[in-house]
């Protein structure tokens, strides 16, 4: 076992992330974890060295490297393994005794572990002696607190983080996915009622008095209608939606103390008053009231369908038959999360104007409650008489420091460059449906508008 020379981010097992030098473990270390925590594991001597295992009667050979810091002048919170030029050789001989080839990694901090499957296909032309596959801290951090965390970048890279304990849901999703799964998110996105007429309305203030809008319509003229219906979308949310969030974000506290938030939430007797994630029900508590107070409902529509088949999103937007949602966000991670990827995907596929959806992103600087003696969290489980007085601790915010406000349009033109993970596990064994993530290398291609709060 070798430690590293700089202070970089590592995941302790209760979840706090904490700053020390990485762990390197040596070959035949590596090889008593994987036989320690994979079922029926042997040892593959040769040129590549790997492990060969089966479950439920299907082989799978594994080539495990360590998770280590990226390396000066990379931000401390990126890691990587190192990718070996004989991936190839150890893929040809998996393959030759049918057994289903992955890369690993391992990360190791103190007691704690977690592997990283990096999707095998992604990496294979990587010959050269410095090539590396990366993951993040947070990626490690998501494991750590709900057992799996996948993602897959804008360019199709692949990572699944798991604790040692979820190996067979990470083998039940390896085997039962032979075959490429594809999320196409065809689900039809229905108008909600308050919405009828709003769209004919938009579609009027586009087409010239006196054109009759018939079957015989040119596909030229049909393209030119959309574009300009678009243009007329694009003013209208610019000039008259955008105001109401500069106006609503300007008027906030800049600092939101958790004990203080919660308190003013049971108050009013809010319905998410006891929402462990505390920031972004707050956020909504306080927007709910402000187009209230406002009398906005011409504009924003506070709208949400947890019907099955129903638009699960914050916001509407009558004026330009659009979908959006609220989103509270911290500064320091690694990408904005969204909503589920077929909820999304089932607006972004729709035809015309509609196919747009509004992400309001309220950014801030982030303090854990364990820096707190855990106090926002002892106050919420006495509030709701919890025996477990803890219970949420790993989770939990004390405060926030608002930053920024984005406003956000996805769309079919920047679509490409979302991405998508899974993180946890539902309660029949499998992991959570996907969902959208902007990564903030990508969160450009998608900014309207830009807030600044402090």
């Amino acid at each position: 076992m070798k430690r590293g020379n700089v202070l970089v981010e590592q995941i302790q097992n209760d979840g706090i992330i904490t700053e020390d030098y990485d762990v390197s473990l040596s070959p035949s270390e590596i090889g008593t974890v994987l036989c320690r925590y994979f079922p029926n594991l042997k040892k593959v001597d040769g040129t590549p060295v790997f492990y060969v295992g089966e479950y439920n009667n299907q082989k799978y050979a594994i080539r495990c490297k360590n998770i280590t810091y990226l390396g000066i002048p990379h931000p401390i919170y990126k890691k990587r393994i190192q990718i070996a030029d004989d991936l190839m050789s150890f893929y040809d001989a998996a393959v030759k005794m049918e057994a289903k080839p992955l890369l690993l990694g391992v990360y190791t901090y103190g007691e704690h572990t977690v592997f990283v499957d990096f999707k095998m296909d992604t990496y294979l032309g990587k010959k050269a002696h410095n090539s590396s596959a990366h993951v993040y801290a947070e990626d490690l951090w998501a494991a750590t607190v709900d057992g799996y965390f996948q993602k897959v970048d804008c360019f199709g890279n692949t990572i699944t983080a798991f604790r040692p304990d979820v190996i067979p849901v990470f083998l039940d999703e390896l085997f039962d996915s032979g075959t490429e799964e594809t999320i196409v998110g065809d689900v039809t996105a229905v108008i909600p009622e308050v919405a009828q007429g709003a769209e004919n309305q938009l579609i009027q203030s586009v087409v010239p008095q006196g054109t009759q809008s018939t079957a015989s319509t040119t596909t030229k003229n049909a393209v030119s209608q959309s574009e300009q219906s678009v243009a007329v979308q694009d003013d209208i949310f610019q000039s008259r939606i955008t105001p109401v969030f500069r106006d609503f974000f300007q008027g906030l506290p800049k600092v939101w103390h958790g004990i203080a938030c919660y308190e003013e939430m049971i108050a009013a007797g809010y319905k998410n008053k006891f929402q462990p994630e505390w920031v972004g029900f707050y956020l909504e508590f306080c927007f709910e009231k402000y187009l209230k107070e406002n009398h906005l409902e011409d504009k924003i529509v506070y709208y949400q369908d947890k019907k099955e088949g129903g638009i699960d999103l914050d916001l509407y937007f009558p004026q330009i038959v659009c979908f959006g949602d609220l989103k509270a966000h911290s500064e320091d991670s690694k990408g904005i999360q969204g909503n589920d990827w077929e909820t999304v995907f089932s607006i972004l596929n729709r035809e015309g104007e509609a196919a747009h959806l509004y992400y309001i992103v309220c950014e801030h600087e982030t303090k854990k409650d364990s820096e707190y003696d855990y106090e926002v969290t002892r106050f919420w489980n006495t509030k709701q008489q919890k025996a477990d007085l803890l219970s949420y601790h790993k989770r939990m915010k004390n405060n926030v420091t608002l930053k920024k406000a984005y406003l956000l349009d996805i769309n079919p033109k920047n679509k490409e460059y979302l991405s998508m993970f899974k993180q946890g596990i539902n309660s029949n064994g499998k992991p959570r449906p996907p969902k959208i993530m902007i990564d903030h290398e990508n969160l450009g291609r998608f900014v309207v508008e830009e807030i600044r709060l402090a």
